[in-house]
C-alpha cells in the first residue's frame, strides 16, 4: 500500500470513529434528556412553585388572633408553600385602620370583624366576597350561618363561638361572706358592700382596656330589646337614639357608682386585660365580666382554683335578668379586590378542615360552641348556671344585632365616664352622634 492510499485509509478510519463517537454522544445526550425530563416530571419544579407561591395578607386586631392561629397558618405554608402575613393592629385601633386601608384601596387580602350586623360597619356590599358556594358552609351550626349570612349571602369564615358576658364569680368567697346571686342591682351593690368589708375586692374590671368598658354597656343591649320589641330595627334605620333609652342612662349612671365605691379597686383604670387570668387566679377578686369559657383559662393555669366549679349571672345593671349573647363571635372575610383570590379560598379550606377545627379549638379553652356540626362542642359550669339565672331568657347584644357599634369609641367615652369628663346622658348622645355619621 502506498504511503499516499496509508494516509487515506487511517483519515476514513478515525473519520469512522469520529462519526461513531459523535452519534454516541447524541444518542447519550438524547437519553440524558430523557430522562432528566422524566425526573423533572415527577419533581416538583422549584421555579415553577416559587412563582406560583403568593402571599395573603391578613389584617387582625390584637386579641383577636392566637397562637394556635400562627401555628396553624405555618402548616398551611408549608403544605401549599403560600405565605400568611398577619397584619395585626393594636385592639383599640383596628376598626380605623381597617377601615382606612378600605378608603385609600389597600385592604387585606383577609381581614376578621365581629360577626352578625356588626359586619356592615366594613361595607360588605364594596369589599367581602361571596362565600355561599364553599364547601364548608354545608357544615355550619345555624347560629355560625346565620351569623356570616348578609343579604342573603354567606360573606364569613366563623372558626369561633356564640358567648356571651357575664358577672363569672367565685362561689367559695360568696360562701365565705355568706353571699347569694343577686337578681337586681340593688343585691349586687350590697354582695359588692360585704365582699369589701370582708378584705376582697369584689369585681376585677381591666379599665385599661377600652374595648372592655363598651362591653359592659353591650350586656344591656338584649333587655332593651326584650323590653322594646323592634328597637334594634329602629336603631338601624337610624329612626330611635341611644340617648333617648332610659335604662341605658340609668345603666351607665351605676356603673359610675360601682366604680366610685371603689368595687373595681383603686387604680382600675391601670388594670389590664392580659392580667386577668393572673387576677382571677390569685383569689383577691371575687367577681369579673367575662366570657363563660374565661374559667378555663383560670384553671389551666392555676390548677388549684377549683375554677371549673365558678359560676356566672347577668350584669344587673338596670336590673337586667337577661344574659346577651354574640352573634358568634370574630369572622373572616375575604376582600372581593385581593388579587390572590384563589389562594385565600384555599386557606379557608384548610382551616375549615376537620382535623384542623379539632387543632384550633383544642387550642382554645376560651371558646364554648363550636360553628361546625362535625366538631364536638363543649359548655362551662358558667354557661350552664348564667342560663338558669338569667331569668328574662337570653338575646342578642349590641353588637351582634346594631349597626355601626363602633367598640373603640364607646369604650373611650366609658373611660371619660369614669374620669368625671361626660355624664351618663352625655356618653349616649356622643355614641349616638358616632353612629350618624354611617348613616349619611
Amino acid at each position: 500500500m502506498s504511503s499516499s492510499n496509508k494516509n487515506k485509509w487511517v483519515n476514513k478510519i478515525f473519520a469512522s470513529v469520529a462519526l461513531i463517537g459523535l452519534l454516541t454522544g447524541c444518542g447519550s445526550s438524547e437519553s440524558n434528556s430523557n430522562s432528566t425530563t422524566t425526573s423533572s416530571a415527577n419533581a416538583p419544579d422549584s421555579a415553577t412553585t416559587k412563582k406560583s407561591a403568593v402571599t395573603i395578607t391578613v389584617a387582625t386586631s390584637a386579641n383577636w388572633t392566637k397562637d394556635i392561629d400562627k401555628e396553624l397558618a405555618k402548616d398551611f405554608e408549608a403544605q401549599t408553600g403560600n405565605k400568611i402575613e398577619f397584619l395585626i393592629s393594636p385592639d383599640d385601633q383596628y376598626v380605623n385602620v381597617l377601615k382606612s386601608k378600605f378608603q385609600t384601596g389597600e385592604g387585606p387580602d383577609v381581614y376578621l370583624t365581629p360577626s352578625g350586623v356588626a359586619m356592615e360597619q366594613f361595607l360588605p356590599d364594596q369589599h367581602a366576597l361571596d362565600l355561599s358556594n364553599e364547601p364548608w358552609v354545608s357544615r355550619y351550626a345555624d347560629w355560625a350561618k346565620a351569623g356570616t349570612t348578609y343579604n342573603g349571602k354567606v360573606i364569613a369564615l366563623n372558626t369561633w363561638s356564640v358567648d356571651g358576658w357575664g358577672v363569672l364569680y367565685n362561689p367559695a368567697l360568696f360562701e365565705q361572706a355568706g353571699l347569694t346571686v343577686p337578681t337586681n342591682y340593688q343585691e349586687f351593690v350590697k354582695v359588692c358592700e360585704a365582699l369589701l368589708a370582708k378584705g376582697t375586692t369584689p369585681i376585677y374590671e381591666p379599665g385599661k382596656a377600652e374595648w372592655h368598658q363598651e362591653v359592659l354597656l353591650n350586656t344591656m343591649g338584649s333587655m332593651l330589646s326584650k323590653k322594646t320589641p323592634g328597637i334594634y330595627d329602629q336603631f338601624n334605620t337610624n329612626q330611635a337614639k341611644l340617648a333617648d333609652q332610659k335604662d341605658l342612662e340609668t345603666g351607665l349612671t351605676q356603673l359610675k357608682e360601682l366604680a366610685d365605691k371603689g368595687f373595681f379597686g383603686k387604680d382600675f383604670l391601670s388594670q389590664t386585660w392580659e392580667n386577668s387570668v393572673d387576677a382571677m387566679g390569685s383569689g383577691k377578686y371575687a367577681m369579673m365580666l367575662t366570657y363563660s369559657t374565661f374559667q378555663n383559662e383560670v384553671l389551666a393555669k392555676f390548677p388549684d382554683s377549683k375554677a371549673d366549679t365558678w359560676s356566672m349571672f347577668p350584669l344587673p345593671l338596670a336590673d337586667n335578668k337577661t344574659w346577651a349573647t354574640s352573634s358568634g363571635g370574630i369572622v373572616r372575610s375575604i376582600n372581593k379586590d385581593s388579587k390572590v383570590i384563589d389562594a385565600a379560598k384555599q386557606y379557608f379550606d384548610f382551616l375549615a378542615k376537620t382535623e384542623n377545627l379539632k387543632k384550633y379549638y383544642a387550642a382554645r379553652p376560651d371558646l364554648g360552641p363550636i360553628s361546625f356540626t362535625d366538631v364536638e362542642g363543649k359548655t362551662s359550669n358558667a354557661y350552664t348556671s348564667v342560663i338558669t339565672n338569667a331569668t328574662d331568657g337570653t338575646g342578642l347584644d349590641f353588637e351582634g344585632g346594631v349597626k355601626f357599634w363602633n367598640q373603640s369609641v364607646i369604650g373611650k367615652l366609658v373611660q371619660d365616664l369614669y374620669l368625671g369628663g361626660k355624664t351618663p346622658k352625655q356618653v349616649l348622645e356622643a355614641i349616638d352622634s358616632d353612629r350618624a355619621k354611617m348613616f349619611q
